[in-house]
């Protein structure tokens, strides 16, 4: 299906170019899409050069996965199959609501899991790729008021018989905060692990970020790395959950909230199988707190429900809460889970009504694409 054919529909669609491994989406009016392909098109030979939309034809042309075709463009084969692999992607995503999704067997740690810490690996001699390698991990990337910090220093590729150290401080502002105990690793060598003393920052706005710096103790040199993560004051907290209960084709999770600030609040968290500890559903609930006190209920659709096989019973884990931008300050601030999980009773699929669901958005989407691909 070439792009010129495409342009001459009345609704608006989307355009996938991958370029060196990266999407861009672009969306434009037909109209204006339609106009640009036809003063292309229809500029005559003789007055190309003169014409300013030899420069768009030109665009066209050099853009990976588009190539020149008679009457217009077209995406060439290999742009056409990734469009229809991003289609099918669109389409599986149409099956279920966006605030009860199914969670893969790859996208857990991925997608799913707050506060994921990234690990900082540079090799100890930057001039020498080969020389032992230094990370810092720290437990997670955004810590409360009163928290304990904790990480993991590790040299990779120096022979265990070698000897080596590491200590560690927090520094705020250029200030030292405090120092680490180091324990080294029973399991590894060169392995150490980091607790930091609870910082009681009082007087803490909204947020900090705290740097981790690691002195690695190796044979004949020492060598310097950080890693920064965030200190934050909480506003809000997740306090219970109540009892679930199956409303029409939903499995309804109330949790209790209570929040300083009421307003929009967004809770997120996943749902566990109990017997395989098999993450099954990521679930998301959003609404307006009218008060210091209130309840979001997650809500897990049936069609995910049965995507995991599992009638429960679950556990409810991975929480993060959040007050999201507005007045009057606009920012983004955290409530503080002080339980890492939830008991949930479930129930047999029989219960539910077994309605399937349809993100009318994302079909749509997928359809665009499965014509682009065509």
């Amino acid at each position: 299906m070439s792009l010129n054919n495409f342009v001459s529909g009345k609704v608006l669609f989307v355009a996938v170019l991958i370029v060196c491994g990266l999407g861009i989406i672009f969306v434009s009016s037909t109209a204006e899409r339609r106009s640009a392909l036809e003063d292309v098109s229809q500029t005559p030979p003789d007055t190309a050069l003169e014409n300013p939309h030899q420069e768009k034809s030109q665009a066209l042309t050099t853009l990976p996965g588009v190539e020149k075709k008679q009457d217009g463009f077209d995406f060439d084969d290999q742009m056409k199959l990734k469009l229809k692999t991003i289609s099918e992607a669109y389409a599986e995503q149409s099956k279920y609501p966006s605030f009860s999704v199914p969670i893969e067997a790859d996208e857990l740690s991925t997608k799913y899991l707050p506060d994921m810490p990234i690990a900082t690996e540079l090799p100890a001699d930057m001039n020498n790729p080969d020389s032992p390698s230094l990370s810092i991990l720290p437990s997670k990337f955004r810590y409360f008021s009163g928290e304990e910090l904790r990480a993991t220093a590790k040299i990779n590729g120096l022979p265990a018989a070698e000897t080596s150290d590491v200590s560690a401080r927090l520094i705020m502002q250029g200030k030292t905060m405090g120092v680490a105990v180091v324990s080294p690793s029973e399991e590894q060598p060169h392995q150490y692990h980091l607790v930091f003393d609870p910082l009681a920052l009082g007087s803490i706005e909204w947020k900090e970020n705290i740097t981790m710096e690691v002195e690695f103790m190796l044979p004949n040199e020492i060598y310097t790395r950080s890693v920064t993560v965030e200190y934050l004051k909480t506003i809000a907290q997740v306090d219970d959950t109540a009892a679930s209960d199956v409303q029409g084709e939903y499995l309804i999770i109330p949790v209790y909230v209570s929040t300083e600030k009421p307003g929009f609040h967004r809770l997120q968290a996943n749902l566990y199988d109990v017997a395989t500890g098999k993450p099954l559903i990521h679930l998301t609930a959003e609404d307006q707190l009218i008060s210091t006190s209130g309840m979001l209920n997650l809500k897990a659709h049936i069609s995910a429900l049965k995507v995991s096989g599992s009638e429960g019973p679950y556990q409810l884990k991975d929480l993060m809460l959040r007050r999201l931008p507005s007045e009057p300050d606009y920012i983004t601030e955290y409530g503080r889970i002080e339980q890492l999980s939830f008991d949930v009773e479930g129930y047999p699929f029989s219960r539910y009504q077994d309605q399937p669901y349809i993100n009318e958005k994302a079909q749509r989407i997928a359809n665009e694409l499965r014509k682009l691909g065509s």
